[in-house]
C-alpha cells in the first residue's frame, strides 16, 4: 500500500468532518436541534423527567450557561490595546 493509498482516506476524512461542521455552523436551525437533543439527553442522564418542572428548570439552567460561555467568548475574542511603561537601566 502507497502512503499516498493511506493518506487519502484520512484526508476525505477530515474534509467530512470540516463540510459537516461548516453546515451547521450556517445553518441556526441545525444547530439549536443539535444543542435541544444534547441538553434533553443531559437532563434526562440527570435523572430529571421530561414534561416536570425539574426538568425544565434543567433545560433553563444549561441555556443560560451556554448565554454565559457565549457572552465571555465574545469578550475575550475583541482585539484590546494596552500602553506599557517600563523601566531600564540602559545598555
Amino acid at each position: 500500500m502507497t502512503t499516498l493509498t493511506r493518506t487519502l482516506p484520512r484526508v476525505s476524512f477530515g474534509l467530512g468532518a470540516l463540510m459537516l461542521l461548516a453546515a451547521c455552523a450556517s445553518d441556526p436551525a441545525a444547530e439549536q436541534a443539535r444543542l435541544d437533543t444534547i441538553d434533553h439527553q443531559n437532563c434526562t442522564d440527570l435523572g430529571f423527567k421530561t414534561g416536570t418542572e425539574p426538568y425544565g428548570n434543567c433545560r433553563l439552567k444549561l441555556k443560560e450557561i451556554r448565554a454565559t460561555q457565549a457572552a465571555e467568548n465574545e469578550k475575550s475574542s475583541g482585539v484590546h490595546f494596552g500602553l506599557g511603561l517600563g523601566v531600564s537601566k540602559g545598555f
